[in-house]
């Protein structure tokens, strides 16, 4: 018996073939509730959301469901530092240790704040951290600060798969007095009205669609694999005995802007598009051109200690063959989380993209991603 594919939202008709794509994704009959968005020139050409918050598919998706988007978060989590580069309140060419001298232990008193964004701290994980660490940011920042490089800084990028969320956090605390997530909701989405957040409150809880990992998903296995130097940053989150499945309340209502952004494709792709647009959109500034072009530089590129083939920007992926061909525009740039949802931005369209579902099956450009990304594209 075929299911009713439960599908709402809006589109502009020159955007039908997304609405389409999405459709095929959910009639596939795998997925279980996914949503889009695209913003064009400042303007929603597309918010669509089909299928269920649930497995047992008793909850439809609806306009303000959230959903964890993980890592794509991360770009999200540098975005604060790069505001307050902009007003002057930190020198993204001076040592961390000018605002949290703490950190400068262990061999890392020159790491500069530039590093630190650019993904060139040396310090991906915090091996000081004990399961659990993770929920408590004052525990992770003090084993971050005795956190000894695993080379030498600046000498070579890694993806900071587990620590760049609390780095930025500590950092933004610090210089503010706020947490990362207070200045989020405070300076970007509030103004923005894009609904994204770190740390969710009970009412946001209740708007969450509930994460399930698709069967034999290889990637998680590493995740949870502590030989690995991947595996070995993320003890930290109970993943390893499944004590933690990405739906406690804990881990909604903690701050850990590495991996537990939650929003809407509609609030996400907003946020990508005013980095698209040169800072700006739909009259909010909250970076000049200038600072978005320093973000959007390439910083490095290689295949990372992780493993990663990585093309950096300043907490943002940058467009590579490999990991992230968003388009074919090699000025486009944006990032991917864990399971497969992504976002992304292009700045000669003024384009940003987002998407997101509850089932994790891929990383990177997945394919329930692709299709909905090559009809946007498309449809330009």
């Amino acid at each position: 018996m075929s299911r009713t594919l439960l599908i709402d939202g809006v589109y502009d008709p020159a955007f039908k073939r997304v609405r389409t794509a999405l459709e095929e994704n959910l009639a596939a009959g795998d997925e279980i509730g996914e949503t889009v968005a695209v913003v064009v020139n400042g303007k929603t050409v597309v918010d669509l959301w089909g299928g269920y918050k649930d497995r047992a598919r008793t909850h439809p998706w609806a306009r303000e469901t959230l959903v964890c988007m993980f890592s794509v978060g991360k770009s999200l989590a540098v975005l604060p530092v790069l505001m307050l580069a902009d007003r002057g309140k930190i020198d993204l060419s001076r040592p961390v240790t000018q605002y949290w001298p703490e950190f400068g232990q262990a061999g890392k008193e020159k790491i500069t704040v530039h590093q630190l964004i650019a993904q060139g701290a040396a310090i991906p994980g915090a091996f000081a951290a004990k399961k659990g660490d993770a929920y408590h940011p004052a525990n992770m920042v003090r084993a971050i600060e005795s956190q000894e490089p695993l080379w030498a800084p600046g000498t070579q990028g890694c993806y900071h798969t587990f620590t760049l969320g609390y780095l930025c956090g500590e950092l933004v605390r610090r210089v503010t007095g706020r947490t990362l997530g207070q200045f989020v909701c405070e300076e970007i989405s509030l103004p923005l009205e894009a609904d994204f957040h770190f740390g969710l409150s009970s009412a946001d809880q209740r708007r969450c669609a509930e994460i399930y990992e698709a069967p034999g998903c290889p990637f998680m296995d590493v995740f949870r694999d502590p030989r690995t130097l991947l595996g070995r940053c993320w003890i930290p989150l109970p993943l390893i005995d499944y004590e933690e499945d990405f739906n406690t309340e804990r881990f909604r209502a903690s701050e850990m802007a590495s991996f537990n952004g939650h929003g809407t494709a509609r609030g996400v792709a907003h946020l990508f598009a005013l980095m698209a647009s040169g800072g700006a959109l739909n009259g909010v500034r909250l970076l000049s051109q200038g600072m978005v072009d320093q973000a959007l530089t390439e910083q490095w590129q290689q295949t990372d200690a992780l493993g990663l083939p990585c093309r950096m920007g300043m907490g943002f992926m940058l467009r590579n063959e490999e990991l992230v061909p968003y388009n074919d525009n090699p000025r486009s740039f944006g990032h991917i989380g864990l399971g497969g949802a992504l976002a992304c931005g292009d700045p000669d369209a003024k384009l940003g993209f987002s998407f997101a579902g509850n089932r994790m099956a891929a990383i990177g450009v997945g394919p329930y991603v692709k299709p909905l990304l090559d009809a946007t594209m498309q449809a330009l």
